[in-house]
């Protein structure tokens, strides 16, 4: 199905971090869930840390997984650093078992997204069916797949960032959409122009899998969860054609 590997673009933690700073539009509603749920709490695929690192500051108990070891070596630096103590394990969402349950799971930043065939979202949903209490929820998001979403160029313009040496991170995306697969096929191409004078040029790629919300809920009755909530976007908007997001909460089915 793809050639390639399709974390390359978390094999650099920091230019990782560089692009994700300051996103917190998740923050609100996840919260709001663990306030409700109450811990422990387990941040799957939880990158650089950066949600459980938030989440274990007002004292959650917090577990972070993530497939990637750069990344969690990252997250455990962080952690470190600010103080907080999070178990941090690092394992494949679709094989992990880590012999306890949680009351609230979250997947966050479209991870749903890279379990590219039914068997691999089936797996992913069967650890987190394992890993929750009786009464808990698992949270995540998936971009939904409108027009705008599967045929737009996500960023009209390159993406700038400034680089820790001074320098400038320019990024141009490229994608190209399968609708026999539904995955959506993207190349970054990544300019490094540093203060020296020196130029470094990177195209990592990425495969992303769409599904339909009536899909979704099939998959999700058949892998033994109901609905609990459904929403548009983060700030709780309902969940309609034009939005940007689908974002669930679903706990276990009796």
């Amino acid at each position: 199905m793809i050639n390639h590997d399709n974390l390359e673009d978390f094999r650099d933690p920091e230019i990782y971090d560089l692009q994700d700073e300051g996103y917190e539009d998740d923050y609100s509603l996840t919260l709001q869930w663990a306030q409700q749920l109450g811990g422990p709490l387990l941040d799957l695929a939880c990158g650089t840390g950066r949600m459980a690192l938030r989440m274990a500051k007002p004292g959650y108990q917090v577990t972070g997984v993530d497939i990637t070891p750069e990344m969690i070596e990252r997250a455990r630096q962080k952690a470190a650093k600010e103080g907080l103590s999070i178990e941090w394990v690092n394992a494949d969402a679709r094989s992990f078992h880590l012999g306890k349950q949680f009351s609230f799971i979250y997947m966050l930043e479209n991870v749903f997204q890279f379990f590219l065939t039914r068997e691999d979202q089936e797996a992913m949903l069967a650890r987190a069916r394992e890993h929750l209490r009786p009464e808990g929820c698992f949270l995540f998001e998936t971009r939904n797949p409108n027009s705008r979403n599967l045929m737009s160029t996500r960023y009209l313009e390159p993406k700038q960032y400034m680089l820790p040496d001074g320098g400038q991170l320019v990024i141009i995306d490229e994608q190209h959409y399968d609708p026999m697969t539904q995955i959506q096929h993207y190349v970054r191409h990544l300019t490094f122009l540093h203060p020296d004078g020196q130029r470094e040029e990177r195209a990592l790629r990425v495969a992303l899998r769409y599904v339909y919300p009536q899909e979704l809920e099939a998959l999700l009755h058949y892998n033994g969860f109901q609905v609990r909530a459904r929403y548009g976007s983060w700030q709780q908007e309902p969940l309609s054609a034009t939005s940007p997001a689908m974002i669930y909460v679903v706990q276990k089915r009796p």
